[in-house]
């Protein structure tokens, strides 16, 4: 856990502050002003204006309290002491301005100046301020967490302690003020040093700035300082690593796991964490055998960790070690179901998902010897030079792949995309068969059936484009963009079958609006194929939105008598049983849902057409 100790600041711009002694007619407009300028973020500009009201108005306390918050924003720090000071000789019970000057005197503290003595008179200043406004409101959260920020400052640990401790009572629920108390307790046992404390800090605030140089600068300081401090290591082997340069990182986990193993041995979960960490960064530095062996730790620790028995499994294809990876790969997915299964554990995203299966899938077909390891570096190469732009380059080196290979399904899958994109129709055609032939899926088979239809000219290919484009915008988010491409679409290609067919899906599943018109759209995809179930399943969903639920179970029942191991489609008619009453219907279907798809259990565990039999023993044995 990083943690992250920030300063409270609430800005406070349109609203004045207690009661001001009545500016003049003059004064009142320039004042607003100001208001207008710094809202706008025209600071140089604000502080003129407030400056100016000033001088007419010297008891003008607000134009004051502005002008420090101008200079603040512009980390101007001893002008903003200087104002906020003015305003407490006019307000000296004024919450905001003692907190503001408190913010200015510690902002000032940390980084105006140098010298140590200074520093501490910068804190103790603003020490004094919090104090006097927890005087007025004790129960004040905002100044009594910047107060006990001040006080680490000052290595006053115990007090700080106790500060914190006070504002957990009125706010006990706030992270900030329980990461705080966490450090302020590491600070006064001595897990690290100020010093060591400051720097990390320093270290933080320049990575938020985008400071590489400077934030590993800092946090090698603040290990310098102290050599246990874990959580210096931990952003710094973090840093090493997003930046490439992971055998830095790899020195780096290794120091943090020893520091772990010394001062909590009982500590597994997260030193789980951390040899997981140093897999991912001997992986990526190419030394396979070190990162399975590190992945390994990993799970012995915590054998829920997804994403070290899927990296394993990635390491150990590399390493042509066929039988373990699929191995460390099936691991993973088990692992991945159970997590979804029970809501507990690390579970891995979609893409994540397809990696893995991506990955067992290769290592059992190179064990098979449908294609080489050779065939495989080929197809990687060619994936990078897609990734670079570089197609042509990419096509040659997926036809070399097939040429040393032919039974390669996925090396022809990327060259029927090519082929498809180029307007090589004939060719798209021929590699889709042969993917179909090999390893068939539903995306080359739609696929297939566009380079047909083009080939043909049923329709041109800039319709295909702007359904393309469309299904993007959708899978986005961006629904009314995907409406209009989709439209154009059919305006473009009145026989593009796809677009109608995305078109009402993204009307009826996504936005639930123009139902009739979806269920029209549906229609005449239909009618341009009849024999897709993909959309005769489109239109049952549109007539259970509609809630007409009776028909929707008859274009369900009708579309799984040809194809009844579609998980989606077993999943639409177990929702339609269920508002037709057939609960013992529903449950069946619903069985051989999770039997092909457990990820359906995450679906299933918050639909409320399953309300009704919710906690009944059939289902409680499907979806906990």
């Amino acid at each position: 856990m990083y943690r992250y100790q920030l300063l409270i600041w609430i800005y406070v711009l349109l609203v004045t502050i207690g009661h001001t002694t009545v500016a003049s007619e003059k004064v009142t407009p320039l004042f607003a002003q100001g208001i207008q300028e710094l809202n706008n973020g025209q600071l140089d500009a604000a502080v003129e204006t407030f400056s100016r009201v000033t001088t007419i108005a010297p008891d003008f306390a607000d134009a004051y309290y502005h002008l420090g918050l101008v200079y603040y924003q512009k980390a101007e720090f001893r002008k903003a002491i200087k104002a906020f000071t003015h305003t407490l000789e006019f307000l000296p019970r004024d919450i905001d301005a003692l907190i503001k000057l408190g913010l200015a005197s510690h902002k000032a503290g940390n980084v105006d100046v140098i010298d140590v003595p200074d520093k501490r008179a910068l804190y103790e200043q603003a020490a004094k301020a919090y104090q006097s406004a927890l005087e007025i409101q004790p129960h004040n959260v905002e100044a009594l967490n910047n107060l006990g920020l001040t006080y680490q400052e000052l290595g006053r640990f115990d007090e700080a302690i106790a500060v914190y401790e006070r504002g957990l009572i009125v706010s006990p629920d706030l992270p900030q003020l329980r990461v705080n108390l966490a450090t302020a307790r590491d600070l006064h046992a001595g897990t690290y040093s100020l010093a060591a404390y400051q720097h990390y800090q320093e270290g933080m605030r320049a990575t938020r700035t985008g400071r590489t140089v400077a934030a590993i600068a800092a946090w090698k300081q603040a290990i310098v300082k102290s050599p246990k401090y874990l959580q210096a290591h931990l952003q710094l082997a973090g840093l090493y690593f997003e930046n490439g340069e992971y055998e830095s990182a790899i020195s780096i986990y290794l120091s943090a796991i020893a520091l772990v193993s010394d001062s909590n041995p009982s500590e597994s979960g997260g030193t789980a964490d951390l040899f997981y960490n140093l897999g991912n960064s001997y992986l990526y530095a190419n030394q396979l055998e070190s990162a399975v062996t590190a992945y390994q730790q990993a799970v012995e620790l915590n054998p829920e960790i997804v994403s070290a028995w899927a990296n394993m499994g990635t390491a150990l294809l590399e390493m042509e070690q066929f039988d373990s990876a699929i191995t460390a790969c099936q691991t993973a997915l088990k692992a991945n179901t159970s997590a979804i299964s029970s809501g507990k554990g690390s579970r891995v995203s979609p893409s994540q998902l397809s990696t893995i299966e991506f990955t067992l899938n290769t290592a059992q077909d190179i064990k098979s010897g449908k294609y080489t390891m050779q065939a495989y570096h080929i197809w990687r190469r060619g994936v990078s030079a897609r990734n670079s732009g570089d197609t042509f380059a990419a096509l040659k080196l997926w036809e070399q792949a097939v040429a040393l290979n032919p039974r390669y399904a996925m090396a022809h899958e990327n060259l029927a995309w090519v082929y498809f994109n180029l307007k090589r129709f004939d060719e798209a055609i021929q590699a889709c068969k042969t993917v179909q032939t090999i390893r068939p899926n539903p995306q080359i088979a739609q696929l297939l059936v566009f380079a047909r239809e083009l080939k043909a000219g049923k329709y041109p290919f800039t319709a295909y484009q702007l359904w393309e484009q469309g299904r993007r915008a959708s899978a986005a988010g961006n629904l009314e963009t995907a409406v209009t491409l989709l439209s154009e679409a059919i305006a473009t290609g009145p026989e593009f079958t796809a677009a109608y067919n995305t078109l009402a899906w993204l009307y009826a599943d996504k936005l639930g609006t123009h139902l009739s018109e979806a269920e029209r759209l549906a229609r005449r995809a239909r009618e341009l194929a009849p024999d897709a179930t993909h959309i005769h399943d489109t239109l049952g969903w549109i007539l259970y939105k509609q809630g007409r639920y009776r028909e929707a179970l008859n274009a369900f029942e009708q579309v799984l008598a040809h194809t009844s191991n579609n998980p989606e489609y077993l999943y639409h008619a177990s929702l339609a049983a269920m508002k037709e009453g057939q609960s013992s219907q529903a449950l069946r279907y619903l069985t051989k849902v999770i039997a092909l798809d457990k990820r359906f259990i995450q679906r299933a565990q918050t639909q409320s057409e399953f309300d009704v039999i919710r906690f009944s023993p059939e289902f409680r044995s499907l979806i906990p």
